[in-house]
């Protein structure tokens, strides 16, 4: 086998040898390509990832932001809701789910953070409820004053128009006009009764919105502040924000601006009471 081995020729060694060290090169060529085609898949898979995360965040973060000052506009707005024709709690659904929506997709700091805004959020309407309730039973009582006004001035109306008949016929019935005009007096005397009850409950509805007004206002300073780590860690996470030192500055900078504002607002409206 040695001696045969031996006869062949170099240059088919040579051949063979080249043949072989191209094929191995082939497969080490191969193999890196292989290797590096799966880190590219890898890394493409793990950007589109990151990618598809962060456009659920965004769309879900920019919702629950927008629904954050419709809550906001919306408990200020309570005292002028009639809770018996719209159902009140129904103006806060929307901020409840987004931030259950935001609670899924965002990071554990942010989430606590949109706990504890979510619980005060809760805390502040139910405390808030209590005030609307008294401002919506004085409308009630408005509303009922209201109807039996009317009733009352259409009486005065009636009345007005027998009496007039009655002077226009040529031949008043002194009895039937003196029966007139003591229901005339009666129903004149209730309409002023009923019109000055109604301003006593207009003057305690118009009481108590400013009180609520105050009171919203002083409830804001304390929600904006639960407010602030919650929109930082949005904006850390949606890479809006690289100093997040320097906006957590500005932000409590502003909130300090707005707490100086509602305290001029609460101290005029305190004044007006």
């Amino acid at each position: 086998m040695i001696e045969f081995l031996r006869s062949i020729p170099t240059a088919i060694w040579s051949v063979a040898l080249g043949s072989l060290i191209t094929f191995l090169g082939v497969l080490i060529s191969n193999s890196n390509n292989r290797k590096r085609l799966e880190i590219q898949l890898n890394h493409d898979a793990e950007v589109k990832k990151i990618e598809r995360k962060a456009s659920i965040r965004r769309e879900v973060y920019l919702s629950a932001t927008e629904e954050l000052v419709k809550a906001n506009n919306y408990l200020g707005s309570l005292a002028q809701i009639d809770p018996t024709k719209t159902n009140i709690a129904d103006g806060l659904q929307g901020f409840f789910i987004s931030a259950a929506k935001l609670g899924l997709v965002a990071e554990q700091e942010t989430g606590k953070a949109l706990n504890d805004l979510m619980l005060a959020y809760s805390a502040l309407f139910f405390r808030l409820l209590v005030k609307v309730s008294l401002i919506s039973d004085s409308k009630t009582e408005i509303n009922i004053i209201n109807f039996h006004y009317e009733e009352s001035q259409a009486e005065i109306k009636r009345i007005l128009a027998a009496m007039t008949s009655q002077n226009e016929s040529g031949s008043p019935d002194q009895v039937v006009f003196e029966a007139l005009n003591k229901s005339f007096e009666f129903h004149s005397n209730r309409s002023k009764e009923l019109t000055d009850e109604r301003d006593q409950h207009w003057k305690k509805v118009n009481e108590l919105t400013s009180k609520f007004a105050i009171e919203v206002a002083q409830e804001m300073k304390a929600i904006a502040l639960l407010q602030l780590p919650v929109m930082v860690g949005i904006r850390k996470e949606l890479d809006i924000e690289t100093d997040i030192e320097s906006y957590k500055q500005q932000a409590l900078s502003s909130s300090e601006k707005v707490s100086k504002q509602l305290d001029g607002f609460i101290s005029e409206m305190e004044n007006q009471a």
